[in-house]
C-alpha cells in the first residue's frame, strides 16, 4: 500500500511537471511561428478556459490545480511577449507566478521554472538593457529556493490539516457507531436491564451526542 502510494505520488508530480515543461513548449513554438500574429485571440481563449475550469465545480473560482497554472502560465507568458518580452513591465509577474507553483503543485517542479525561463527568453537576454536582463534572471534564480522553502512548509500544514480532519472523521464514526451500538442494547435488553443499568446507558448516550456535537 504504501508503495504504491509512493507510485502514485511520483506520477503527480512527474505530470505536473510536464504540464509546466508543455506550458513554455506550448508559447516558444507559438512564438517562433506564424501563429503569432494570433496572440490576443489566442490570449482571449486560453482566459476563457481558465475561467470555464475554475467555475465547473460547485460554481465558485478555483484558481488552485495543475491545469490551471498551466492556463495561467501560457496566458502570462504570451501577454509578456506581446508588450516586450524581457524588457516588459509584465515581467515582474513571474516572481509571484514562481511562487504560485510552489504552492498549487509539488514544490520540486519550482526548479523547472526558472531554467525554462532562461531558455525561452535566451535570445533576448543578451540583447538592449544586458545588465537588467541579468538581474531579472539572477533574481527568478535566486528566489527558486526560497519559493521550494515555502511550498514545502505550506505542504506540510495542508498534510497536517487533513490529518486532523481525518482524525475527526473516525471520532465522529466510531461515536456513532457505539450510539447506535447502545441503542440497540438498550431497546433489545431493557426488560433485563435494572433502572441503574438504564441511566448509566442513557449517560453514555448523551455523551456521544456531546462528542459529535463538539466535533
Amino acid at each position: 500500500m504504501q508503495l504504491f502510494f509512493s507510485y502514485d505520488k511520483s506520477m503527480k508530480s512527474y505530470y505536473q511537471a510536464l504540464l509546466v515543461l508543455g506550458s513554455f513548449l506550448l508559447v516558444f513554438v507559438w512564438q517562433n511561428s506564424q501563429f503569432q500574429a494570433f496572440t490576443v485571440p489566442a490570449i482571449g481563449f486560453l482566459v476563457f478556459m481558465f475561467l470555464i475550469i475554475s467555475i465547473r465545480n460547485k460554481h465558485n473560482l478555483n484558481f488552485g490545480g495543475p491545469l490551471n497554472f498551466f492556463l495561467l502560465n501560457s496566458v502570462l507568458l504570451l501577454f509578456i511577449f506581446s508588450t516586450g518580452g524581457i524588457s516588459s513591465s509584465l515581467f515582474f509577474l513571474l516572481y509571484f507566478l514562481l511562487f504560485g507553483a510552489a504552492f498549487i503543485m509539488n514544490p520540486r517542479v519550482v526548479f523547472i521554472f526558472p531554467i525554462a525561463i532562461i531558455i525561452i527568453f535566451w535570445s533576448q537576454i543578451f540583447q538592449n538593457d544586458i545588465t537588467s536582463n541579468l538581474i531579472k534572471m539572477g533574481s527568478l534564480i535566486l528566489l527558486t529556493p526560497l519559493a521550494y522553502l515555502f511550498g514545502t512548509q505550506f505542504s506540510k500544514s495542508q498534510k497536517n490539516e487533513d490529518e486532523v480532519l481525518k482524525t475527526k472523521e473516525r471520532e465522529t464514526s466510531a461515536a456513532d457507531e457505539i450510539a447506535e451500538d447502545v441503542g440497540d442494547v438498550i431497546e433489545s435488553a431493557k426488560t433485563k436491564l435494572t433502572a441503574k443499568e438504564v441511566d448509566k446507558l442513557n449517560e453514555i448516550l448523551e455523551e456521544t451526542e456531546d462528542l459529535r456535537d463538539e466535533k
